[in-house]
Formats: C-alpha cells, structure tokens, sequence
C-alpha cells in the first residue's frame, strides 16, 4: 500500500498560512466534479511506531461554489485504525481529526497541480482520484503525529514610547478552515487560550503544532494586534515584540433613518468594532439601540483597523459600512440609511 509520511518544510508563516488557505477554498474551485464516486480506505497509524489509532473522525468535504467549508457529518476509524471513505472524481478534502495528535487533511483531486501540492499547497498528502484502485488495493496510510506545545513568549510594548503595556488580553486560538473559535470546536480542537500580560508586558502561552494559530491582543484604548502563523512550522519556543498603537477618538452621534422616507429608525441597534472572530467582544468597540428619535447619542469612535460599522432592524436589511475615520468631524451627526426588506 502506498505510505504518505507528513514531511512539512519550514516556510516565511504568513506566506504559508494565505497560501494554504488559498489552496483550501479557492483553487478546487476551478475544478468541475464529473464522473462517480471510488471507496478508499485511510488507515491511521501512530508516526512512531506505526500501531493503529483509533477513533479518527474524517470529515468528507466536497467542494462546489455553494460549499466552502466542511460539514458535520463524519466517519470514524475502528481498532485496526480504517475506515472507508467513497470519495468524488475531484474536489474532496478528507479532514482527519483526532484529539492530542496533529490535524491531517488528504485531498483528491483530478489532475496534479503545484497549487495543490502536498505542504506547498496547505495539505498534508494529495493523491489523483485516476490512481485510486479498487479494494484491496485502495488503502492509503496515515501517519498521525501527537501535537506538540512550545511556548512563545510575548512582549507588548506602546508604539510610540515604547512602554510596556500591563493588563492587555491574549487570547490564542487554532483552526483549520474558518478563524473563528467555536465553529469548529465539536472537532476537538484545543481550548482557546486566555491570557493577560504582566507590569512588564509580558505573557507566555503556546504554539500548538498542526494547526493554524492565531493570536490576538486587545486592551482599551489600543488597536488589535493579531499574530497568525501555520503550526506547521514551529520548530521551537520563540519571543516576539509586539507593538501596540494607542488609538485616536471622536465622539460622533450616529442617525439611523429610513433610506426611503428619510424618517428616524427608533429601536434600531448600532455596533461599532464587532469582530465576527469568535472571541469576546472588542473592548473598543459598543452596541447602541438608538431612541425614538433615531440617535444614538454622541459615541466614541476610535481609528480602529478594520473600522466597521454596523447597523439592524427588524423589517430592514442589516447595513454593514466603514466609512473614512479622518472624514469624521468631532462632534458631527453621521446619518445611517436602512434599506426596507
């Protein structure tokens, strides 16, 4: 039976992580499913010893223009570590996942690629869905590797003085496909991380290997700083500066009107900074619901990146806008215009 060993090769991390979700959602998109389905078997073994593992969830996931991201439904190894999976002429990812080792995602495709190469491309292993053969002869080993955890130190410092900056929350997260924590946790994902840096700006939490990690540091008054890379390509503890913008505000009253009539919107609810990440509310950020009069009353707005805007209403359509924060006048009424459903 063909053996694919996982052989990662360090890489810059922010190239790696968009070009592996890159490859992920977009490129099987070019490809046009035809033909009927084949069985394979993937048999997961330990990458040390080569004993089977049980229990292993593989996620079948077939891409289309209607269909991004993995579903719900999974299939499970037994004892001897298989399990059978009926697989299309193109476009599948088999995601297989289970606690304590690194994810592994198989793709089959139609026709090679470099795009779609093993690593390279953000998967694990690829095979041609032409060079699958029938039973017995369409077993493929997987080599599972436990997660590893090494510690990577932060120091968060003002931008501008180059102060330490105590109290601001950490919060570490791992994905593969959708960078909100939570989405994905029935795939036994580790927990989200929370942390908080010490009088000297310092925190320590992991890096978790296998995964997509991405870090994010918050504290009132200071714009987001967001570290991503692939865990893929740990290789060690590490420490990073981390500079932290102190932001600028303004108050601004927001006016929610009907884009039609023009008339005031009252109980309309106004959200500034809402990061759809998965993680606790941006501490920058607020929601409002306006009064009768369709105000919110004067708000802080500060030059946070992104700076999005958001606005709902039963029997409107959500606005969703960003508009220029330098063209913002202190002080000014910022009309907000709902469209009827």
């Amino acid at each position: 039976m063909p053996a694919l060993p996982f052989s990662p090769e360090p890489a810059a991390c922010s190239s790696v992580c968009n070009m592996r979700l890159y490859s992920l959602l977009y490129v099987p998109l070019l490809v046009i499913m035809v033909g009927c389905g084949k069985p394979m078997v993937v048999h997961a073994v330990t990458e040390s010893s080569l004993d089977p593992i049980a229990d292993v969830r593989v996620y079948r996931h077939r891409f289309g223009f209607f269909n991004f991201f993995p579903g719900t439904k999974f299939v499970e190894t037994g004892p001897d570590g298989r399990a059978e999976v009926s697989v299309g002429s193109a476009n599948t990812n088999l995601t297989m996942l289970r606690a304590g080792f690194e994810p592994v995602i198989f793709g089959v495709f139609e026709t090679p690629s470099v795009a779609i190469a093993p690593d390279v491309g953000g998967y694990d292993h690829v095979v041609m869905f032409k060079d699958i053969k029938s039973a017995p002869d369409n077993e493929y080993q997987v080599q599972l590797r436990p997660v590893r955890r090494e510690p990577i130190k932060l120091t968060v410092l003002d931008s501008a003085t180059n102060a330490p900056i105590s109290n601001a929350e950490v919060f570490g997260a791992t994905f593969l496909y959708l960078p909100q924590p939570g989405l994905e946790a029935d795939w036994g994902f580790p927990p989200l991380q929370v942390a908080k840096t010490d009088a000297s700006g310092k925190v320590t939490i992991d890096q978790i290997s296998g995964f997509r990690n991405s870090i994010t540091i918050r504290l009132v008054g200071y714009q987001n700083a967001v570290i991503a890379f692939d865990g893929r390509t740990i290789t060690g503890p590490r420490a990073i500066d981390v500079p932290f913008r102190k932001l600028q505000s303004k108050q601004i009253d927001f006016l929610v009107i009907d884009a039609k009539t023009k008339a005031p919107v009252p109980g309309a609810e106004v959200r500034l900074g809402e990061s759809r990440d998965g993680l606790p509310p941006n501490p920058n950020g607020w929601t409002k619901v306006v009064g009768v009069d369709g105000r919110t009353g004067p708000m802080p707005v500060a030059d946070m990146s992104p700076f999005l805007i958001s606005v709902t209403s039963s029997n409107y359509q959500e606005w969703r806008g960003a508009p220029v924060w330098r063209a913002l006048t202190a002080g000014q009424t910022k009309k907000l215009e709902l469209q009827r459903k």
